[in-house]
């Protein structure tokens, strides 16, 4: 079986620490102008500590001290359903990674247990990227697993597949050092220094000193989520399990016979639940094989594509009926169909095609505005053409409407990036239409309408939201920190300071800037 890489391999604990800080804090379904690029050089000395410290106590302490709650945004998925979304306050995400710094060679090696690897997304060095996680790769990696899965196909006559109900929410902190050091030998040593309740305490931090659930979003999530993981996926390689795989909370397993999928299921549940885990039986199933490799919606708009968008020019023609084909296979999973047909269209059609197909997808993106976050780079970018900003301005007009009205924050937060990063005057947004985004209480939206509210002259709205802000430097930490960037944004270091916020009083104080564009 071809070798696979497992979490960390080939970044050295300083590598892993800038990685998730710098391009960790804000996960990739956010607007790209949410930046924390940097932030790893801005590590107090009161957290470095957290590096260093041998003696248990004044450890802990030093993470009580930072603890903090988080911004809670709610991204758009299927059928405009919203996910929640966490985005840590920078002190409890900067304690987290020290931890995750300090105990990374213990993490490395025991996400390398696994004689087979079952895990196919985790943390690695990137070529060509900074970021040490994404959810998707390309290319070599890509063509490894199918290989893995056609040697784990040989002689198999069923598919299983089985889903984490709710994994990222329902995790335990507690069990982070049940997975690296085993229940019997954690539960006797709670307090002490081992790695494990390092990571625990440090894993708290980043949820106002909760220990049930995993924020999605920051990549430091991804990393804690592999370590509980991968002791379940070795268990169940101790128990002959070789042709199985796991994509963040997806298991995949190729069986023999019906009892061996079955086995597999009522093992993989008893791994689970050791750690207070349990399946989706919605989406949890049992298939007869052969099956095709890629799921066939993929593999029909492959065929469309290679077969009908050839030469050196391509007209409207194609991509019209390209995205028609999509939107016919897309009854059952638009969300996952529409962004790989919206990505896959090649950048050589002509300027009308271009004028069509952009108009053409930013009319599904307004009835589908969770195709709101590829659109800077598959069609405003990718197809640009003279005059491109006006289709862009009445674009995110549109959008920022109807997403204010449905209460969709991150479509709010989409349509005033684009407004900022294209220059475009978002003629409907008034001072009643910015108080109906501020009574939305969501943060970053809050925030860039503050922006673009102070950059043309929406006075009224500028003076609701410091309003706003100052209510909340009177209120209890816990709720400063659900909106911690906002204070950021709006508030002088003093301020801050006043406030309780030393840590983002020093920053601020330093120059360092979240919103970038």
């Amino acid at each position: 079986m071809p070798a696979r890489q497992t979490t960390g391999r080939g970044l050295s604990p300083t590598e892993a620490f800038v990685g998730l800080v710098d391009h960790g804090l804000f996960n990739d379904q956010l607007p790209p102008c949410f930046d924390s690029t940097g932030l790893s050089s801005h590590v107090s000395p009161s957290l470095q500590v957290i590096a260093t410290e041998t003696v248990p106590g004044k450890l802990w302490k030093a993470l009580r001290d930072a603890t903090h709650d988080y911004i809670r945004h709610y991204v758009l998925r299927h059928e405009n359903l919203p996910r929640q979304f966490g985005v840590p306050h920078p002190e409890s995400y900067l304690a987290q990674c020290l931890a995750i710094q300090r105990t990374w060679v213990t993490i490395k090696h025991h996400c390398a247990k696994p004689a087979f690897p079952v895990s196919r997304i985790f943390a690695r060095k990137i070529h060509g990227h900074s970021s040490i996680f994404q959810m998707n790769y390309k290319g070599a990696e890509r063509s490894t697993n199918i290989e893995v899965d056609l040697q784990s196909m040989t002689g198999a006559a069923y598919l299983v597949h089985a889903d984490i109900s709710d994994c990222f929410p329902s995790m335990y902190t507690h069990s982070i050092p049940w997975a690296l050091h085993g229940l019997t030998a954690a539960k006797k040593d709670r307090v002490g220094l081992l790695d494990g309740n390092i990571l625990d305490r440090a894993t708290q931090c980043i949820h106002d000193g909760q220990t049930n659930g995993l924020l999605i979003g920051p990549h430091a999530s991804n990393v804690v989520a592999e370590i509980i993981l991968t002791a379940t996926d070795y268990a169940l390689l101790r128990e002959g399990y070789d042709n199985c795989s796991r994509y963040i909370d997806d298991y995949t397993f190729f069986a023999k016979t019906r009892g061996d999928a079955e086995r597999f299921l009522h093992d993989l549940h008893l791994g689970l639940r050791q750690f207070d885990l349990s399946l989706n039986t919605r989406k949890t199933n049992v298939l007869s094989m052969p099956r095709p490799l890629e799921d066939n919606w993929i593999s029909e708009l492959n065929l469309f594509r290679l077969s009908a968008m050839r030469g050196a020019e391509i007209g409207i023609g194609p991509p019209a009926a390209f995205l028609d084909l999509a939107l016919r296979l897309a009854q059952n999973d638009s969300y996952r169909v529409l962004n790989y047909a919206v990505k896959m269209v090649p950048d050589r059609l002509n300027t009308h095609a271009r004028r069509l197909f952009a108009r053409h997808v930013v009319n599904l993106a307004l009835r589908y505005p969770y195709l709101a976050p590829i659109l800077e780079e598959h069609l405003f970018e990718k197809h640009r053409y003279d005059g491109i900003e006006e289709l862009i301005q009445e674009f995110a007009n549109e959008l920022l409407v109807s997403a204010t009205r449905r209460m969709f924050p991150h479509a709010v937060c989409q349509a005033l990036y684009f407004a900022l990063k294209y220059g475009v005057v978002l003629s409907d947004l008034d001072d009643a239409l910015g108080q109906e985004i501020i009574e939305i209480e969501d943060c970053l939206a809050t925030t860039l309408l503050f922006r673009y509210a102070a950059s043309h002259g929406l006075a009224l709205t500028s003076q609701r939201i410091q309003e706003r802000v100052r209510t909340l430097r009177q209120f209890s930490r816990q709720e400063q920190d659900r909106a911690w960037l906002l204070m950021y944004q709006v508030c002088k270091p003093k301020s801050l300071r006043d406030a309780g916020q030393d840590f983002l009083a020093d920053l601020k104080a330093s120059g360092f800037q979240f919103l970038k564009i």
